[in-house]
């Protein structure tokens, strides 16, 4: 049986994909899309304003099993609630999608956090604002009702051989979730990103991937959580796939999660929600003690979000390994430290008892300075 793909587009024209004889030139076509030795971040259409195109990856957590009687329980999706004033703060890492799954909160959501529901749940909602529905491809295809804004369908990589993928209708609401149950998870979506590139198609995906642990002890939970994840999800980030993340690890706190996904966006540069410190590993030239220094920063610097500040033990390399700071502290002979505004040295030989108060003037100078609340 053939099968006929005629979606998407590839430098504004269509691409067609016809049966899996010319599915089968994958090194040759993804040597012409994709480029291992250069950042390019796939192209994909803007939906609802918010997600894929220019945006940043966003941020999907599961609160589906938690107490939704609790306005509290979105302290650790980053929204900080204050029963007092009966209103939200929103922290440095807010995530950006929550999944509800068939539960429904009794209390009001923040303005700006968008809830995620699964199709039949969504469908009953008087209120559907903010609220968008969660498809598998066949709710999908049979579905009589999809919201005009986003519409997320769940797939993995065998779907794209589907009879049911031939037949989706496209639209720019739409978003995949890309899931995978496949060993080396990894690769198998990143195989999915390459057909998804041959065929021309620029639909955003979030990339979801699902950890269970058996180990009970908490800290290594964490610890294989940041690990499997940072792999997982970053090798595709840095590889320019990815729209949005989402990690579902029921047995981890909500509050770890959200940091790893932030983290793992920040570590990318794909999103930046925290002051990035960029620091040489230390050797025999390092002219002064580069922990004590770096965390002397950051307790003055740590709020200044999205700024890179590097911190060099010397000026033999470290300006050439901090080129894309923003700012940079580093040691130009004992007791002396030469400060930088990107490449540039801008104020040379300083004493280092003044000189994180000069980088800060620096810093205000250019009118990114924040005062610490």
């Amino acid at each position: 049986m053939q099968r006929y793909v005629d979606r998407g587009r590839v430098k504004g024209e269509r691409l067609k994909v016809k049966g899996d004889a010319e599915l089968s030139h994958v090194s040759n076509l993804t040597s012409q899309i994709f480029s291992p030795y250069e950042y390019k971040k796939r192209e994909t259409y803007e939906a609802n304003a918010f997600i894929g195109g220019h945006m940043v990856p966003r941020v999907v957590v599961d609160l589906s099993g938690k107490n939704l009687k609790d306005p509290a329980i979105l302290n650790d999706a980053g929204y900080l609630y204050s029963a007092l004033l009966d209103k939200y703060n929103m922290a440095e890492q807010s995530v950006d999608f929550v999944y509800l799954g068939d539960e429904l909160p009794s209390f009001n959501f923040p303005g700006n956090l968008k809830q995620l529901y699964n199709y039949n749940t969504w469908l009953k909602l008087t209120d559907k604002t903010m609220c968008h529905p969660i498809f598998t491809l066949r709710e999908y295809l049979e579905a009589n009702d999809r919201s005009s804004a986003l519409n997320l369908v769940k797939l993995k990589h065998a779907d794209l051989d589907s009879d049911d993928f031939a037949s989706l209708p496209f639209a720019q609401s739409l978003v995949f979730v890309l899931e995978t149950d496949e060993l080396h998870g990894m690769a198998d979506q990143r195989s999915f990103f390459f057909r998804m590139e041959e065929m021309g198609l620029d639909v955003p995906v979030i990339i979801k991937r699902d950890y269970r642990f058996s180990t009970q002890d908490s800290e290594l939970k964490t610890q294989n959580l940041q690990l499997y994840a940072a792999t997982d999800l970053g090798a595709l980030l840095v590889d320019g796939f990815g729209d949005g993340v989402w990690i579902d690890a029921p047995q981890v706190d909500t509050k770890t999660i959200t940091s790893t996904a932030f983290g793992i966006l920040q570590a990318t540069r794909s999103r930046i929600s925290k002051t990035e410190y960029i620091s040489c590993p230390s050797c025999g030239r390092t002219l002064f003690d580069l922990m004590e220094t770096t965390q002397m920063i950051r307790s003055r610097t740590s709020h200044l979000k999205g700024l890179k500040i590097g911190i060099m033990g010397c000026i033999v390399n470290g300006p050439g390994e901090m080129a894309d700071a923003d700012y940079g502290y580093v040691g130009s002979g004992p007791g002396k430290v030469t400060l930088y505004r990107g490449k540039e040295a801008v104020k040379k030989n300083i004493a280092s008892a003044n000189a994180l108060d000069e980088l800060i003037g620096i810093i205000s100078e250019d009118g990114n300075w924040i005062e610490l609340e």
